[in-house]
């Protein structure tokens, strides 16, 4: 495409390596002072006016520590993006509009959806929660055709409602590296037929399985559901330190590795999990990426699940000697979100 060209020429050629585009719009930024970001305003222009391609003033800014771009208002100074007073409005209303509809058209379905994906340029994490408003819409030819909404859809839908009730429009910029596991100490882990535990920079905690938590096919409980059990409990316990973080998770369970990184599964319970997990990285603005380790290399979390208390102090040293205590909100608010 012309805009990919484009941007390899004002990289690789001029200079100019702080830029990217999306479809036709372009955006630069510097670091001060504003001479800087001037010059590489000034290449992008020369470029395009040498090579013909059309520049529309209106939406060409000089300059300057606040902009927008593609709708959404970047501030530099305070290091946030946020949406528009009027669009963050919408959206809440529009959500109030949609609790007691059990059907619906597929051009009203399109509309939320729209609406919603424009809030998810400044909450990436949101889209976990449009995948399957956007799957009701598959094989629906018409849009005066009628869609009947699921379960999953309320669900999802309770989530933006959650959020957007309490969100004011303002995500921070995230750092722009990961912060891996390993530095904050994060560790996880449970024991299928004993308990949970997690440790983070010496804080901890642990559990034992309640006898609805026993793994069980009837229920949908699975080893899987309880190795995501305690990294809810951990963004619970802890995702208000990760502000701005790109968190890296480390578990021994394969299967989970891959549902945190999909951020979606294919179990009804596990999502019921998931949902918490993400609207915890919406509400502290954080985000997160996961990957496997090995069982031998997680023995601090692993002594904790099995409440192998002397070897879980041989390791970790700096340990705290009063452990977190799980609040009884945290459980509350996992039953009503995910089982009402």
């Amino acid at each position: 495409m012309l805009s990919d060209a484009l941007e390899w020429i004002l990289i690789h050629k001029l200079g100019v390596s702080n830029v990217l585009h999306i479809l036709d719009d372009f955006f630069i930024a510097e670091p001060a002072p504003r001479s800087a970001c001037l010059t590489s305003l000034c290449k992008l222009l020369c470029l395009f006016t040498e090579l013909d391609v059309p520049i529309a003033p209106g939406k060409t800014y000089a300059p300057n520590q606040v902009l927008e771009f593609l709708g959404i208002s970047l501030d530099s100074v305070c290091m946030i993006a946020y949406l528009p007073p009027d669009k963050l409005g919408q959206a809440r209303s529009l959500l109030e509009n949609w609790q007691k509809r059990s059907s619906c058209k597929l051009k009203e379905l399109q509309s939320l959806i729209g609406v919603l994906q424009f809030a998810c340029r400044v909450i990436a994490p949101g889209r976990t929660f449009l995948r399957r408003m956007i799957a009701l819409t598959c094989g629906v030819k018409q849009p005066y055709h009628f869609v009947r909404l699921n379960s999953g859809f309320y669900k999802d839908l309770a989530m933006w409602e959650l959020f957007l009730k309490h969100w004011n429009g303002i995500s921070l910029f995230l750092e722009s590296e990961q912060t891996p596991s390993p530095t904050l100490q994060l560790y996880t882990d449970a024991a299928g037929s004993i308990g949970f535990g997690g440790y983070l920079a010496g804080q901890w905690f642990q559990g034992l399985w309640l006898p609805e938590q026993n793994i069980n096919q009837k229920t949908g409980i699975s080893i899987a559901w309880q190795e995501l059990y305690p990294i809810y409990l951990a963004c619970c316990l802890w995702g208000s330190q990760w502000t701005s973080k790109r968190i890296v998770f480390f578990c021994d369970n394969e299967s989970i590795v891959q549902v945190l990184n999909q951020k979606t599964s294919k179990s009804p319970k596990i999502m019921d999990l998931l949902r918490p997990i993400v609207l915890c990285t919406l509400t502290n603005n954080f985000t997160f990426t996961a990957k496997h380790v090995r069982g031998i290399d997680n023995g601090i979390a692993d002594s904790l699940s099995r409440f192998q208390m002397d070897h879980f102090k041989q390791l970790a040293l700096l340990a705290s000697p009063l452990l977190c205590v799980i609040p009884s909100s945290m459980i509350q608010t996992y039953e009503t979100v995910c089982i009402n």
